[in-house]
């Protein structure tokens, strides 16, 4: 039987990641634009998908 098959109990909120301390967000990385986000040397369906998932 396959796994989606399989009856399970639901996990509700168990499976996200805990919310992060004050601490933890001030240690964070912030990124001054988007354009620390570009990558050098991508092929252009790879280009296209980048920008696609940062409009999403």
């Amino acid at each position: 039987m396959s796994d989606a098959a399989q009856h399970r109990e639901p996990t509700g909120l168990a499976g996200l990641p805990r919310d992060l301390t004050d601490e933890e967000l001030e240690q964070a990385p912030v990124l001054e634009s988007v354009d620390d986000l570009l990558i050098e040397d991508l092929m252009d369906e790879e280009a296209y998908a980048f920008f696609a998932a940062l409009d999403s």
